[in-house]
């Protein structure tokens, strides 16, 4: 699967704080208040064509060298990581036919090496990418529904009976869950009621993702047995069919935002 092009970080909704040489500040008309970032360094580059772009970032050090780039879109570089190990995770798949020490051609089944470590080690990294791959699906959902939803958009939340109205601050904490900012802040936020229903074989793919995760986070191990531990959780772990779920992420994430995702 084919990784999403990466976006950078714009915050041009306010001018950055400007000084002099000598530390004075150049008068300008100022939204600074609106932003909090003391670290945020501003960068207008020329390019080969003699057109500046400018770009807001954060420096990195290493080896007494000073490192600059745009700030990527966390959203982007979390999708493109659960599909890079999406990836890894049918490589993984692909390397355990040559990987086995018994092979029952007429029943499909196949036993794989067992190392040193009494594991074996392709099996160990299809387990890891999938994992990997689910955990960073789904952050890049959560990352993605904040972003989306405006700070002064307000949210009437029913429970109970009882309506409540909920500020952006409050839509991030735990008052509201991920599925229903998946499904009932989205509609109100996009001003349509049926936009979760409308878009269900969207969504529930996405819910099946976010209820995995869940497992994979916590991994209960309530057993009676060592084998039991990790054996459900795992289990649907390796059945999971990731590549249909990215592809409903996508499409989500454009009908929300379009062209969000190139």
């Amino acid at each position: 699967m084919k990784h999403i092009k990466n976006r950078p970080l714009f915050f041009l909704e306010y001018a950055p704080n400007v000084t002099y040489t000598d530390g004075e500040p150049v008068p300008h008309n100022n939204l600074a208040k609106r932003s909090d970032l003391r670290n945020e360094l501003i960068v207008i580059l020329p390019q080969e064509d003699g057109q500046k772009i400018s770009f807001n970032s954060r420096t990195v050090s290493h080896q007494d060298k000073i490192y600059i780039a745009p700030l990527p879109n966390p959203v982007h570089i979390l999708l493109n990581s659960g599909i890079e190990n999406y990836n890894n995770s049918i490589t993984s798949l692909g390397l355990l036919k040559n990987d086995c020490q018994f092979d029952n051609e007429e029943n499909g089944i196949h036993v794989l090496n067992i190392g040193i470590d009494n594991t074996n080690g392709n099996f160990n990294d299809l387990v890891k990418f999938k994992m990997m791959s689910v955990i960073s699906l789904v952050t890049s959902l959560e990352a993605f529904l904040n972003q989306v939803i405006p700070n002064d958009f307000s949210y009437q939340q029913t429970k109970n009976g009882k309506t409540k109205n909920l500020n952006k601050k409050k839509i991030e904490s735990p008052q509201v869950t991920f599925k229903e900012k998946l499904t009932s802040v989205i509609n109100q936020y996009l001003n349509n009621p049926e936009f979760s229903i409308k878009n269900a074989d969207i969504i529930n793919p996405i819910t099946e993702l976010y209820n995995l995760r869940r497992e994979v986070i916590h991994l209960k191990t309530y057993s009676e047995n060592e084998m039991g531990l990790y054996f459900k959780s795992i289990g649907n772990l390796l059945d999971i069919e990731l590549e249909k779920i990215i592809i409903s992420i996508k499409n989500y994430m454009n009908l929300i935002e379009p062209d969000f995702v190139e």
